[in-house]
């Protein structure tokens, strides 16, 4: 069985553009441990893409060296796989319009529907979903709507962007004008800042099911106005896990077509949980899921697409692991 992997960052998505270096680092650990995983599990048949600019695995894997233009390359390294794998960003639309390719190309497609990422994929239409049924989201607006009402500061991020890519902080009403003004035309949304403990869930989904994988803390770091991202604590807020297995179960139930990894982003405040956004592929906490639940995750996301049901996931053993970013 052959395996071709696509990360989008690391993998020559970028051919042609800078590559960001947290982005870069991100995107290493998730393909690194994808990669190890699937070697793990007893896979040797593995393929996958890689930026010119970067150095070449050094283990026993095909590696096709993206020199010029990614999507133009990869389509014959889909067709020959039996599994494809691909990790992307959200952003203009790339994570769908390569999810089409490989479900076109590829014989089994490890990822969501291009139209449930779509709708992920806009933090306005998600909010807007959740809020319609009764799940309690943080206030998302264009940046042409009314400043919604906050003592605690605003939150300035793309519509479609990824972790912290372009996140700003502003505490100052002068100053959140002046970024409306540069940023009105960048598809970019606000939202008023809630002081509480930042966390996501890792989620399984499969057929409109889902299972509970992580109850993470995230920990953020805001400087000169930039958001960022410092760490992540896998399953750190185990505490949690029946309030958030509710949650997503009505998630899924609003939003059809997620399958595989799904990572949702929250605050915890005043003792609820407020979405923030759906990340419909894998996320850095990935990489802390197996040392966490005692077993390779990969090998089980694998099966649930091979025998087409979920795995039942006892979290009660679970143990907290930081993955510093």
């Amino acid at each position: 069985m052959r395996h071709f992997l696509l990360e989008f960052i690391t993998g020559g998505g970028l051919s042609g553009q800078a590559l960001p270096e947290t982005l870069i680092k991100e995107g290493e650990i998730m393909i690194q441990t994808l990669l190890f995983e699937l070697i793990e599990a007893g896979y040797s048949d593995i393929a996958l893409s890689r930026d010119k600019r970067l150095a070449s695995w050094e283990h026993k894997v095909k590696q096709y060296i993206i020199r010029e233009s990614l999507e133009e390359e990869i389509h014959e390294h889909i067709s020959q796989s039996d599994v494809a794998w691909l990790i992307a960003p959200e952003t203009g639309d790339c994570l769908a319009r390569l999810a089409e390719l490989f479900i076109r190309q590829g014989s089994v497609f490890v990822g969501s529907s291009p139209e449930a990422i779509r709708v992920a994929s806009s933090k306005l239409l998600t909010c807007s979903l959740l809020a319609e049924a009764n799940i309690k989201v943080v206030d998302t607006r264009t940046l042409d709507n009314d400043i919604p009402a906050s003592e605690t500061g605003w939150i300035i991020k793309p519509n479609d962007g990824v972790g912290g890519e372009s996140c700003y902080f502003i505490n100052d009403k002068k100053r959140l004008a002046e970024i409306i003004a540069e940023k009105k035309n960048n598809n970019f949304v606000m939202q008023p800042f809630i002081n509480g403990r930042h966390m996501s869930m890792s989620l399984l989904v499969f057929d409109d099911a889902v299972q509970l994988l992580a109850c993470n803390e995230q920990h953020v770091d805001i400087k000169d106005e930039v958001v960022s991202l410092s760490a992540i604590g896998v399953n750190e807020c185990l505490f949690l896990r029946d309030e958030m297995m509710c949650l997503a179960t009505k998630i899924v139930s609003k939003i059809s077509g997620f399958a595989g990894y799904v990572g949702v982003d929250m605050i915890e405040a005043n003792n609820e949980l407020y979405v923030l956004e759906i990340n419909p592929r894998f996320t850095t906490a990935y990489a802390g899921l197996s040392e966490s639940l005692g077993f390779n995750i990969t090998k089980k996301i694998l099966d649930t697409f091979l025998q087409k049901t979920l795995p039942e996931i006892d979290l009660t053993a679970a143990i907290p692991i930081r993955i510093n970013i």
